[in-house]
């Protein structure tokens, strides 16, 4: 049985307990919104922003991800292959 893990902001970044200003904690959590959505890939999404995914990008980045594994990997048959060939 797979188990997800859940984490909450509290657990994930402890200092905010420790906050006293209500401004400054306000500012603490929106650099902490904006590093959620816009930067931190999330596996259950297919390891893309919930931006990315909410304005219809996803699709394209995993695409463009698979296409740049594939082409990796046929380059690294290609040098495989030159490396094993005996030299004349």
């Amino acid at each position: 049985m797979n188990r997800v893990a859940v984490r909450h902001v509290k657990d994930e970044f402890p200092h905010l307990d420790k906050i006293t200003d209500p401004g400054e904690l306000e500012a603490e959590l929106d650099a902490i919104r904006t590093f959620y959505n816009e930067v931190r890939l999330h596996e259950g999404i297919g390891y893309v922003t919930p931006d990315d995914e909410h304005h219809g990008r996803s699709e394209a980045i995993r695409a463009a991800r698979r296409a740049g594994l594939k082409a990796a990997h046929e380059a690294r048959v290609v040098t495989s292959r030159e490396l094993r060939q005996d030299p004349v």
